[in-house]
């Protein structure tokens, strides 16, 4: 579990490769959406055009790199096939930078006039603003926008989705943001990466922590580490959120667990483990040499999140009324539960028990009984609730 330095770097360390004539896009490289800073480069952006003809403004996808808060660029060897997907999918694709703060191994790491939270967000807010005001003049259409990344960038996204004042001061609701991927995204909850347990976990990312949001002794003085935690700010008016979480990485599984629900989602909907480690899901979407099956449902997800609601409406067929049986009288009611349209998941509940999926009868004590059935779709959020009343006749 321990993430040495050479491993994180190499899970960043990628290179520029240009557009080919075969992509589905063309690139307007290097754009500001801020003055220049002490960071050559830091405040500018790529957008990926598509150069297929749209009869109505394109919903946009907006990637926010990781590299630990330290490391990474809007250009890398995997931005092609991650634009190559997402403009396949319908997107216009914008590949943003932030400023950063010092390298971990360099002589500033922890220094006290480093960079830090919360100047990574406000960047990067400033970014959304200028595809807010100009997207339009790509084809775009900023009021349906969805945002990720890996890493330090899911966490952006995710803390941006979750907490409006950032977006507010440039401008931007988080209406306009429709969802969120993010990609073992790193520090759901700040704190809880910040304390003696977490480093026997990985101590290798909790000095990026420290380096990113503050040391103990610095949060003793100015406290940030709550407030750059989406989990403490999430709620179902947020922008739903689909997780890829490797299987090495327990504790950002533990996060995730508690981050969709908080966001009023089913995680098995919005969430898909793979067999790698934090550096191997870097390179996984679209990547035509192999995705790990990461491709398909991110795509579908952020499709469905920038779609009008499908409203999927239980249908359900049976007797609803029973003889009970035996001594204690009890029925079997058997019902055909579905959906119309089709729905991803279909779930009963039986008189206010646990959620499950509909199972072909239920056994039922001699009374009356209530069944809530619900239907979801591709965001992980309800569609349709139905409730429904049965009865078992002694």
């Amino acid at each position: 579990m321990l993430l040495s330095g050479g491993i994180l770097l190499a899970a960043f360390a990628v290179f520029a490769a240009p557009a080919r004539a075969a992509d589905p896009y063309t690139v307007d490289s290097d754009i500001a959406y801020g003055p220049a800073n002490e960071q050559e480069g830091s405040n500018l952006l790529d957008v990926y055009v598509p150069t297929a003809e749209s009869a109505t403004p394109r919903p946009v996808f907006v990637w926010i790199h990781g590299g630990g808060w330290f490391t990474g660029d809007k250009v890398s060897s995997t931005m092609g096939f991650k634009a190559r997907a997402l403009v396949n999918a319908g997107f216009i694709f914008v590949s943003v930078n932030y400023r950063l703060s010092p390298e971990l191994s360099g002589p500033l790491a922890l220094s006290k006039k480093r960079l830090r939270y919360p100047t990574h967000y406000l960047d990067v807010s400033r970014a959304l603003g200028w595809v807010d005001r100009n997207i339009a003049s790509y084809g775009g259409n900023s009021r349906r926008m969805v945002i990720g990344g890996d890493s330090a960038g899911g966490q952006i996204s995710s803390l941006l989705s979750t907490k409006p004042a950032y977006l507010r001061a440039a401008g931007v609701s988080t209406s306009q943001i429709k969802g969120v991927l993010a990609l073992d995204a790193v520090g759901f909850d700040v704190p809880r990466m910040m304390t003696p347990a977490y480093r026997k976990i990985n101590a290798g990312f909790q000095k990026m922590m420290f380096n990113a949001f503050g040391t103990p002794a610095e949060e003793k003085r100015k406290r940030y580490w709550a407030s750059a935690s989406p989990i403490r700010f999430a709620d179902r008016n947020d922008p739903p959120t689909f997780f890829v979480v490797p299987t090495t990485s327990p504790d950002r599984w533990a996060d995730a667990k508690r981050m969709a629900p908080a966001l009023g989602q089913r995680l098995g909907l919005v969430s898909h483990r793979v067999r790698t480690e934090h550096a191997g899901v870097v390179p996984l979407l679209g990547n035509p040499s192999g995705d790990m099956g990461v491709t398909a449902p991110l795509m579908r997800f952020a499709k469905a999140a920038v779609s009008s609601p499908v409203r999927s409406v239980p249908v359900v067929q049976g007797d609803r009324v029973v003889k009970g049986v035996g001594p204690l009288k009890v029925g079997s009611v058997r019902l055909r539960v579905s959906a119309r349209p089709a729905a991803r998941l279909i779930t009963c509940r039986i008189d206010g028990d646990r959620e499950t999926l509909c199972p072909r009868s239920w056994r039922l004590k001699a009374g009356k009984h209530s069944l809530r059935v619900t239907t979801y779709g591709s965001t992980g959020r309800a569609s349709v609730s139905r409730l429904l009343n049965l009865r078992v006749t002694p």
